[in-house]
This record gives C-alpha cells, sequence and structure tokens, in this order.
C-alpha cells in the first residue's frame, strides 16, 4: 500500500433520507423547473414539505440572508456541509464567505448574471452578500460548502498571500470590488491534494475531538496553501472585459513579483508578447493601478519588510530594490510613506518594545 492510499478520502455517493425526498418532490413538480434559480418564496412550500420529513426544521433552507451570528457554531470559525443534492436552486446570500467545492460529478452555480458549470476538483469562492444559487440535480454530484467567517477566511487565504503582495491586492479586488463578478474560480483537475484537505476538514468538523476548532483552523489554512500553490495561476480572471481576458494574465503578475526591483514595461510586454500600450491595460484594469504604480507599491512594501531588520544598512536596501542612488530612495520612500526610512525603521523598533 502507497503512504498516500492510507489518506485518500472516500466519499459515500448514496442519497441522503432528505435528498431522496428532495428528488421525489423535484420529480413530482416538472412545471415548477426547480433546478432553475427561484425566490425562495416561490419555492417555500417545497421546502416546507421536505423539512416535514426530518427532524431538524432547516431554517437556513427558507431564509434568503444569513449573517454570521445566526449560522455559525458559538465555538467555531468554519461550517463545512454537503450540499443537499435536488435541493431547489433558490436565490441567497449571506454575510460571510463561502467555498463551493466540487469533488464528484457536476453542479451549476448562478452567480449574479453569471452561469458557471462545474465540474469536478472545481473550487469556486464567492465573496459576501453575493446573491447566489447551486443546482446540483444528479445522483453522480457530490459538493461540499465551506462556509468561513471574514476574519478567517482573510487570515487563511489572504495570510498565505502575505509574501505575494500583487496577487493578494489582485484577488482582494476581485472578490470585494467587483460588482459584477465577485468570486474566484480555481480549476484543480480533480488534485487530489486539494481534495483531501476537504475530507480531512470535513472529517474533523463532523467530531467532537479535543482542540476542534484549532484543527479545523488549521486544515483550512493547509487547504488554501496547497490550492493556491498548486493552482494559483489555474483561477478564472472575471475582472477583466471579454476583450481583454487572456490566461496569461495571472502569470503576467507573477512575474512582477518575482522580477520587480528590475523589470521594465518594455520588457514585460516583450516577453508575454503584447503591445506595451495592450498590457497596461490589462494591468490597469485587473488590479486597479498601473504598472508603475503597482511597481512602486512592491519596491516600498519590500523596503518596509527590509527596514525592521537594524542590521541592514540603508544604502543596502536602497541597491537590493534597484536604486542606484540611496539619496533617490530616500526621496521616493519619504513621498510614499511620509517618514524618511531612518524615522521608519525607529518606529518600528518603538512598536516592538
Amino acid at each position: 500500500m502507497k503512504f498516500t492510499d492510507h489518506y485518500t478520502h472516500e466519499i459515500n455517493t448514496d442519497l441522503r433520507p432528505l435528498e431522496s425526498v428532495f428528488k421525489s418532490l423535484h420529480a413530482q413538480n416538472p412545471s415548477r423547473q426547480l433546478d432553475l434559480p427561484h425566490e425562495v418564496a416561490s419555492c417555500r412550500d417545497i421546502l416546507l414539505k421536505a423539512s416535514q420529513t426530518t427532524s431538524d426544521p432547516l431554517p437556513s433552507l427558507l431564509a434568503t440572508t444569513l449573517n454570521e451570528d445566526s449560522f455559525f457554531h458559538k465555538d467555531l470559525d468554519c461550517e463545512i456541509y454537503q450540499h443537499l443534492r435536488y435541493l431547489p436552486c433558490t436565490w441567497h446570500k449571506h454575510a460571510f464567505l463561502e467555498v463551493v467545492c466540487v469533488m464528484e460529478g457536476s453542479c451549476t452555480n448562478y452567480i449574479l448574471e453569471q452561469k458557471i458549470q462545474m465540474k469536478a476538483g472545481d473550487i469556486c469562492i464567492i465573496a459576501p452578500d453575493t446573491p447566489h444559487a447551486v443546482s446540483a440535480f444528479s445522483d453522480d454530484s457530490v459538493i461540499f460548502n465551506i462556509i468561513l467567517r471574514i476574519s478567517t477566511f482573510e487570515t487563511a487565504f489572504f495570510g498565505t498571500l502575505s509574501e505575494n503582495d500583487i496577487l493578494s491586492d489582485f484577488f482582494m479586488r476581485t472578490l470585494y470590488n467587483s460588482k459584477t463578478h465577485p468570486f474566484l474560480l480555481f480549476s484543480t483537475n480533480g488534485d487530489t491534494e486539494v481534495l483531501n484537505y476537504v475530507g480531512y476538514a470535513y472529517e474533523e468538523y463532523k467530531s467532537s475531538r479535543q482542540y476542534r476548532k484549532r484543527m479545523l483552523n488549521s486544515i483550512i489554512n493547509a487547504f488554501f496553501i496547497v490550492l493556491l500553490r498548486n493552482h494559483g495561476a489555474n483561477v478564472s480572471v472575471p475582472a477583466l472585459t471579454d476583450s481583454d481576458k487572456d490566461q496569461n494574465l495571472v502569470y503576467i503578475l507573477k512575474y512582477m513579483q518575482e522580477h520587480f526591483t528590475t523589470v521594465s514595461l518594455k520588457e514585460l510586454a516583450a516577453f508575454f508578447n503584447y503591445s506595451e500600450r495592450q498590457l497596461q491595460r490589462i494591468i490597469k484594469t485587473s488590479t486597479g493601478m498601473s504598472f508603475s504604480e503597482n511597481i512602486l507599491k512592491l519596491k516600498m512594501n519590500h523596503a518596509a519588510r527590509l527596514l525592521s531588520n537594524p542590521d541592514l544598512p540603508v544604502a543596502a536596501i536602497a541597491e537590493e530594490l534597484g536604486y542606484s542612488d540611496t539619496g533617490n530612495f530616500r526621496a521616493v520612500f519619504k513621498k510614499y510613506y511620509g517618514i524618511t526610512p531612518m524615522e521608519f525603521r525607529a518606529q518600528q523598533s518603538d512598536r516592538k518594545r
């Protein structure tokens, strides 16, 4: 037996009793088209009829808006559950993050005016307060929903990207500032390493073991690390207009991150086979900042991190950032932060004390 075989989670794909009830109600009401998005009010009778077959009154299925206090257990930062197959596809939104993970089969995810066909291995992160509806009307579909407090998600997801400023800014802008595409869609092609973490998290969530909250948060952190490490470049780019969509965008941003001390717009355009004007438009559209503004932010953020080392001379920092003139670096830094590098370092030292 391979070592990894022992840790591969098997998912029970049999229909659960409540799913069988919903499947029956769907078959009895073909004209209702319950697999298409509806307002909750128009499906209330179906939901109430199904809820009578279980001891759980299913209050969340009858709500259109959910907040953290009413949804989360007091001692947990996340909730994980298997999406009910044949559940009427209803519009809803909530004040927290949702991660839809398709483990097997497929589903249709409606987000605002977007219709997203998700297949096995696809993972969709949906921003808070975003109207959406999931349609899973097949026995073969196995979908897990990971619900996260906003603070927990930002620690796990953006914390992982803390050393990749430009991608962090891009994902943040896409999720929180896009009025038409407030989601990120990763295609993992059934990556078992990623999907196993969903299984680990669900197993821990269903347990009552000691340190459950801490362990669950650690697993969620690992899930996002593996997702971004393995598939950070395999993310759809909804922030761009159709004419500017290009699968190279994440690679462009990563290239800027990795070469920000030396890269020029001319070099970047030539490397990715764009005109400078076209590339400038793509970068501005996707990040909200021009090429030069992004590079300056990367340099200044890195300078701030380097200044936390009191033994590193300012001249050496300037040289590492690509400034041949230390005086020029000091001037740029002061304009950006409002204080000199040495004043910044002194402030950081005072805070540590």
